[in-house]
């Protein structure tokens, strides 16, 4: 049953996430920037509603992703998810082929305001994410593979050495978690640096990179279409 509802669970944020995508690509355009940050906050809501989801799960489910393909599993994922860092390279693989797009308008004075419109204080910034995230995920990537090797998951009992299963999968349990937040973590640090409509297009490679890859595994790969 518990498999069955975090299946369905997966599904109900992969739609919701399709309809963000939609709906922050029409906006990205729009005169309004309180209409596009309210659709950014929505969105970086529904990832943290979905974050908070499977910190309920047990750590089993949630590491093996019975939902996913296998090449969701094999190519796109670290620790049951998107590696953060991706959002970063994301972000400066958009900026600069925005910029190369618009640099003739940009010699001329014309500002388009878009991720091909970041300014030197954001590119600090965004540098900074990028170091810090890397720094968090060598400690994440760390701490797994100490699980992994058991270390600390063996303990004496009458005499002999035993397995402690409860105590790796909450250890498990404890770096799932810690990378989810990792995830939401970079998302609104990124959010933050970015103007309204930068950040709009940032979700949107986002959404169109997680949507890509699980397209891609449905048709190449055994995973259980939404």
């Amino acid at each position: 049953m518990e498999l069955e509802d975090a299946t369905r669970r997966f599904h109900l944020w992969f739609r919701g996430l399709r309809s963000l995508r939609r709906d922050l690509r029409t906006a990205r355009w729009s005169d309004d920037p309180a209409q596009i940050s309210a659709l950014v906050g929505r969105f970086v809501a529904h990832l943290e509603s979905y974050c908070a989801a499977r910190a309920e799960l047990d750590p089993v489910w949630t590491l093996s992703a019975p939902w996913a393909s296998p090449a969701e599993r094999g190519a796109a994922y670290w620790l049951a998810g998107w590696r953060p860092t991706t959002l970063v390279h994301l972000l400066y693989t958009e900026s600069g082929r925005r910029f190369e797009a618009q640099l003739p308008d940009l010699l001329l004075g014309v500002r388009s305001g878009n991720l091909g419109d970041l300014t030197p204080a954001q590119l600090a910034q965004i540098d900074d994410l990028q170091r810090r995230t890397v720094a968090d995920e060598d400690a994440l990537s760390r701490e797994m593979a100490h699980v992994q090797e058991g270390r600390g998951v063996v303990v004496a009992a009458a005499g002999n050495e035993q397995l402690d299963v409860a105590g790796l999968v909450a250890r498990v349990g404890a770096v799932l978690n810690g990378a989810d937040a990792l995830r939401l973590r970079t998302v609104k640090r990124a959010v933050e640096i970015l103007e309204p409509a930068q950040a709009a297009e940032l979700l949107v490679a986002a959404a169109d990179m997680e949507i890509g890859f699980r397209e891609f595994g449905l048709k190449h790969g055994s995973g259980r279409d939404e």
